[in-house]
């Protein structure tokens, strides 16, 4: 097996994931998703492996959708999906151009590129959207799978270009498409979380559970056999000179906390450098990635979207990471006490929050082991990294270097 770093894992060199896999299939059964992972764990390796190995019976199409800001381009995409990967095409195409010339008038452009719907068109989108998944439940011998990668990044696109009542509008008429057609399911998958979407709406009077029927489920990383095993695989299939093969394969999935993408990248680059593969090269790799200015890992991302996640309190949540880099774990009573003395905030508010009001800061701590910065010690409650790389990264990034 050949490195591939940051691209597309081919079905069968996919390592450790039969068992979520499996696991995935068998929620389907009952119930639409969300499939939740920090960026880089593999997500999209995973639902590319399902949708090229589907069940019996089943119809499975993924498509990402980050790249979409309005709920009309977004029905745009689910029609091409449903006519292309359904073999309805020229059925729903003309199906359609007599609904949205009833609706308004104009009529509907088809072409090698997709259906693009007329501007007149754009305020029906939620009937043209219930008209397609109509005609794709016609075929009730068949479970239909959609899987739409990168959700919360659509809604946020949505929220800033069309405004927060389109993206309400747009989960509501979702929730109510899987509560109608029995055969459907649909699967939400995203690196940001969707709780911060769903919550930033709630502040804009947003009162409907728009997913509290899809199961959520978490990705982990691989574990640490797996992870060993992958790293294996590409030493040997690299060609890699290495005496320690075992040593050296469990050394690099353990300094990267067992991430795909991570193994790849520190296996590639071992091979570019026509090194040794080793324990002591490993370790060297790592830390010339953490130090290098241009952030081949792109582990800049850690720090510059905590603005986004947090708004206000981001100073907090900073903080919060860079007392954790210097010295962990802490239970919260001494992340409270460090930060009263080691941090002065500017905010009237955050400092606040630090002096007296335990519940908000209890808040924050619980959102950022959400957003798979921090971890819990179940018998002491201790914080901590979630990730020793992110935690290593941090801590060379912020200059505490010392232990």
């Amino acid at each position: 097996m050949k490195t591939n770093p940051g691209g597309n894992i081919a079905p069968n060199n996919v390592i450790g994931r039969d068992r979520l896999i499996k696991r995935l299939w068998e929620t389907l059964d009952n119930q639409s998703a969300l499939l939740v992972a920090e960026r880089r764990i593999g997500k999209t390796t995973v639902i590319r492996k399902m949708e090229a190995e589907p069940t019996e019976n089943t119809v499975i199409k993924v498509r990402d959708i980050e790249a979409v800001s309005s709920p009309t381009e977004f029905v745009e995409r689910v029609t091409q999906d449903v006519a292309e990967h359904l073999g309805k095409f020229h059925k729903t195409a003309r199906q359609l151009k007599s609904f949205v010339n009833s609706l308004s008038g104009a009529e509907l452009n088809v072409n090698a590129l997709g259906f693009k719907f007329p501007e007149m068109a754009a305020p029906h989108w939620k009937e043209l959207l219930e008209k397609v998944m109509a005609d794709l439940a016609e075929d009730n011998n068949q479970k239909v799978i959609l899987i739409w990668d990168e959700m919360p990044w659509m809604l946020q696109k949505i929220i800033k270009t069309a405004g927060e009542r389109e993206a309400m509008d747009l989960l509501d008429t979702l929730r109510g498409l899987r509560q109608t057609y029995a055969n459907l399911r649909m699967v939400y998958t995203g690196s940001i979380g969707l709780h911060h979407v769903i919550t930033a709406l709630r502040d804009e009077g947003y009162v409907s559970s728009p997913v509290n029927d899809m199961r959520h489920i978490e990705m982990p990383p691989l574990n640490m056999q797996d992870a060993k095993e992958l790293a294996l695989k590409l030493i040997q299939g690299e060609g890699l000179k290495c005496d320690l093969l075992d040593d050296t394969a469990e050394c690099v999935a353990g300094l990267v906390d067992a991430v795909p993408f991570y193994i790849h990248h520190v296996i590639a680059k071992i091979a570019d450098q026509g090194c040794v593969a080793s324990p002591e090269n490993a370790q060297k790799i790592v830390k010339q990635s953490i130090a290098d200015a241009q952030d081949p890992w792109d582990l800049e991302h850690y720090r510059s979207r905590l603005g986004e996640y947090y708004g206000n309190k981001a100073e907090l949540a900073r903080a919060v990471l860079d007392q954790l880099a210097q010295s962990q774990p802490l239970t919260r009573e001494q992340l409270r006490e460090q930060l009263k003395v080691a941090r002065q905030f500017t905010n009237d508010q955050l400092r606040a929050t630090i002096e007296h009001d335990t519940e908000e800061f209890r808040k924050i701590l619980k959102l950022m082991q959400r957003d798979h910065y921090l971890a819990q010690d179940e018998d002491t409650g201790a914080y901590r990294f979630r990730f020793d790389l992110i935690r290593n990264w941090w801590r060379f990034d912020g200059g505490y270097h010392g232990e």
